[in-house]
Formats: structure tokens, C-alpha cells, sequence
């Protein structure tokens, strides 16, 4: 288990692969690079600027064949140079389960 920002332990499970961010606000879009997931969030780095609480939607896509995840609403949580901690808000029904059976698979859940 790795220690989130805020002294919040939630299991996470380090991977890498690619997320696509859009501003919930503006619709732009950006690229990320996912450094760890849980069930509650993503750390990710990108070379776009973020802002603490601005909403996103996300579209991560899972190593080894796993289903992409569809995040509607997340929030940016922390900001540190070019890592962004980013809380889901809304993950709903498919995108949930397909969440937790990776995190399974890690016995993380």
C-alpha cells in the first residue's frame, strides 16, 4: 500500500500507460502518462498545465488487453511540476467494474 497525498492510504497499483484528459470546462484535450491508479483516483504526469480542483474527464487505457476506463468527472486534487493527482468523481457501471477487476488481478481490492 502506498501512502496518497493528505495522509490518505489507499491500495495503488504502479503501471504505466496512457491516459487522454479533457477539460470538462474548455473540452481541450491532453496527453498523460498514468504513474499509479486505485479504485478512488490516477497519478499521471502530462507536460499540460493543471490547476487544484478543476474538472476533468479521462479515458485511461489499461495495460495487458484490459478495457479502456471512461472517467466523466474527476477533479485535480494536487499539483506537483509535471505529476497531477486526479480523483474520480464519476465511474460508472463497466468503467467500475473494469476498474476493479484490474485492481483485482493486483490483489489490491
Amino acid at each position: 500500500m502506498l501512502p496518497m497525498a493528505h495522509g490518505r492510504n489507499v491500495p495503488r497499483v504502479t503501471v504505466t500507460a496512457q491516459v487522454i484528459l479533457f477539460s470538462i470546462l474548455t473540452r481541450e484535450s491532453a496527453k498523460g502518462t498514468l504513474v499509479d491508479i486505485s479504485r478512488k483516483g490516477v497519478r499521471l504526469t502530462t507536460d499540460q498545465s493543471f490547476r487544484r480542483d478543476q474538472k476533468l474527464a479521462l479515458n485511461v487505457t489499461l495495460p495487458w488487453n484490459q478495457p479502456p476506463i471512461d472517467v466523466l468527472l474527476a477533479a485535480v486534487k494536487w499539483v506537483r511540476g509535471n505529476q497531477i493527482g486526479v480523483e474520480f468523481i464519476d465511474l460508472e457501471g463497466n468503467n467500475q467494474a473494469s476498474l476493479n477487476a484490474f485492481l483485482q488481478s493486483w490483489g489490491t481490492l
